[in-house]
């Protein structure tokens, strides 16, 4: 065998290399044999901050639910309040006009007394229509629910505006007379929501379950961490956002929807636009207070929101001060609260609820009474994993789980929540990244 071959330029490599030094002048410009040092066991991450990034379900599963687990996908409740004596013009009133139309003609009933207080007119209900079916109309032509006597009571005949508040006042009885007829109520407005399933699956083969892996990335239980976290996210999300709706998918059979938070209490919302001009303690305060007027409501409200309102309120609470409890960590929510008082002396608790409120919905927060809310699951559909759920030859190979639930969350009253968006806009860049995604 020929001893005069001459060696090649070979890759560099770890395992036995037979001319490590060839073509180099300096062995120690070869790096491969450089060792990693890891700041910390590699199979950990830097998380110092221990926050709830499904605090927002975290909160509305400590809610009471109504009664035990639904058997039916639809649930029905009813809202009452107080009777309201009050009611508006739906059309502008003239100084002459012996018609009137009022928003509510069922408050008021012949031998009443009206008083419009933004005029100081008083006027006597000699006959009410309330399906309209006697044709009565006012100098502007327009259909008319109330026929009226203005000479009756002593003062000037004024006109009013349309909205102008109209207060129904004592039945006239007189020394001989008799009393006049009264009014009747139903039970509140009913409401329905509906209970919505869902579920996701993950796979592993059944070599990578049994490998032994350095830390937890790469097991099962790490699949199954990271899918309920992802899962407790939509979740939030669902809650939040969702729309009522059942329909019958070709496949699936019936799916239902559930109303989210949002859903149920779009006719209360604060908008203090983007600018700041706008947000202020005081517009903030008010719209708070006004959930305190139903007679549902409780003694105090929480408000989940994101970060950058989270701020605001404080930061304008502080300057009006209003705070009452300095911002600070829960461990039971893993968030960032603090409590104030609205000027009429009501308590507020603001929580920073950062991972429901992400992105765009960062000066987004929603007016929360506990009190009036509860979420419910269906019957057998509990949140819980489903186990080996492979067909029984792929499971030599396979492994799949399942993770299932149903949920809905159910405002008694509507009106003692609120959603409140805006404010002024933040400075810092939005955060992007998604983190990493793998499969197994």
């Amino acid at each position: 065998m020929s001893t005069n071959r001459a060696f090649g330029s070979l890759p560099t490599s770890t395992i036995n290399p037979s001319k490590i030094g060839a073509g180099t002048t300096n062995v120690f410009d070869v790096t491969s044999w450089r060792p990693l040092q890891w700041m910390h066991d590699p199979s950990n991450e830097n998380l110092q901050q221990p926050e709830n990034i499904s605090a927002l379900w975290t909160l509305l599963d400590t809610l009471p639910a109504y009664g035990n687990d639904w058997t039916n996908p639809t649930i029905w409740w009813r809202v009452e309040d107080r009777l309201n004596m009050n009611t508006s013009l739906a059309a502008a009133l003239t100084a002459a006009d012996t018609y009137m139309s009022v928003s509510t003609s069922l408050l008021l009933k012949a031998g009443y007394v009206i008083a419009i207080p933004s005029t100081g007119e008083q006027l006597l209900v000699l006959e009410v229509d309330d399906d309209l079916s006697e044709g009565w109309t006012n100098d502007n032509s327009v259909a008319c629910n109330v026929r009226i006597d203005r000479s009756l009571i002593a003062g000037p005949t004024l006109a009013a505006t349309a909205g102008a508040e109209v207060r129904a006042s004592l039945p006239l009885m007189g020394e001989f007379g008799e009393p006049k007829e009264g009014i009747a109520t139903i039970p509140g407005d009913p409401l329905y929501n509906h209970i919505q399933l869902f579920g996701l699956y993950i796979s592993m083969s059944v070599m990578q379950r049994n490998s032994l892996m350095t830390g937890k990335y790469g097991t099962h239980q790490d699949l199954m961490e990271t899918n309920e976290s992802y899962l407790s996210q939509q979740l939030q999300t669902a809650l939040l956002f969702g729309r009522r709706m059942a329909y019958n998918h070709d496949d699936e059979g019936q799916i239902y929807m559930t109303n989210g938070l949002i859903a149920q209490i779009q006719d209360n919302v604060l908008s203090v636009g983007g600018v700041g001009n706008t947000y202020t303690f005081q517009n903030i305060s008010d719209f708070i207070e006004g959930t305190f007027e139903s007679a549902n409501s409780s003694a105090s409200k929480y408000v989940a929101c994101g970060e950058q309102l989270y701020m605001n309120i404080l930061n304008t609470a502080r300057q009006e001060g209003h705070i009452v409890e300095e911002s600070m960590y829960s461990p039971a929510l893993g968030v960032d609260q603090f409590t104030f008082t609205t000027a009429g002396g009501k308590t507020v608790t603001v929580g920073k609820f950062r991972f429901a409120f992400m992105g765009e919905l960062k000066d987004w927060g929603i007016v929360l009474d506990l009190a009036n809310i509860a979420t419910a699951e269906y019957a057998g559909f509990g949140w819980r994993w489903l186990t080996d759920l492979e067909p029984k030859l792929q499971a030599i190979t396979k492994s799949t789980d399942a993770l299932v639930g149903s949920t809905s969350v159910t405002i008694a009253d509507p009106s003692t929540c609120g959603v409140i968006k805006g404010g002024v806009n933040p400075v810092i860049a939005p955060r992007t990244d998604l983190g990493i995604v793998v499969s197994y």
